[in-house]
């Protein structure tokens, strides 16, 4: 696991910076949450992606299995509340958040559509998930490199095939970002005219709603 510290840092430089406000961005077009609401966010790391959910007017809780992780979200204010615990077992009662999210998380368990299924269990309205991409650019760059050493790349059809094994979902909702990961003024000239829709984005957002009729 990365030092927090350095793991934020890189949030921080301008490449990092355009990355996770591209990825936040589709996140929030395919979920369209109900204001005001609870989530969780499974993976939550140093809180980047929690404090983001934040801003936006939930109220969110962070979980992750890593202590040095959850206690600099917490400096940085990234919920209401901090739990420690894995996304396989998460320690929480049904339906006990509106929202769940996992911001590539998911990436880095052993036994994604295990912890795909405790989401769904914990969430009231739907879960919105940040994957990484198998057929994109940033998969042909850094597949088992760095910090994406490790990490499993999903594909469309594998998601379609997770939420079919859930019960009650009323919408699936899909999209990709970060067409070009250098970040520079072509990468951000093709992100503001490439349709979400297209399947090549390095970053592959997927939001399942719950049926609540």
């Amino acid at each position: 696991m990365s030092d927090p510290a350095n793991y934020e840092a890189w949030y921080r430089t301008p490449r990092g910076a355009w990355i996770a406000e591209r990825e936040f961005a589709l996140m929030m077009a395919l979920l369209q949450p109900q204001i005001p609401a609870t989530l969780v966010d499974v993976g939550a790391g140093t809180g980047q992606f929690s404090r983001r959910f934040a801003t936006a007017g939930l109220s969110v809780t962070a979980l992750d299995p890593a202590p040095a992780m959850l206690d600099y979200a917490r400096t940085r204010g990234a919920g209401r509340a901090y739990v420690l615990g894995t996304a396989q077992a998460l320690p929480f009662r049904d339906r006990a958040f509106d929202y769940a999210s996992a911001v590539t998380s998911l990436c880095f368990v052993p036994e994604p559509e295990q912890a795909l299924s405790e989401l769904w269990r914990i969430s009231r309205r739907g879960v919105i998930l940040g994957l990484l991409n198998r057929h994109s650019l940033l998969h042909w760059q850094k597949a088992e490199r760095g910090g994406y050493r490790g990490a499993h790349w999903d594909t469309v059809d594998a998601v379609r095939r997770w939420s079919d094994s859930l019960r009650g979902v009323g919408d699936c909702r899909m999209g990709t970002a970060v067409f070009l990961p250098g970040g520079g003024p072509l990468s951000r000239a093709v992100e503001r005219i490439a349709p979400q829709r297209l399947p090549w984005g390095g970053f592959l957002g997927v939001c399942l709603l719950k049926n609540v009729a």
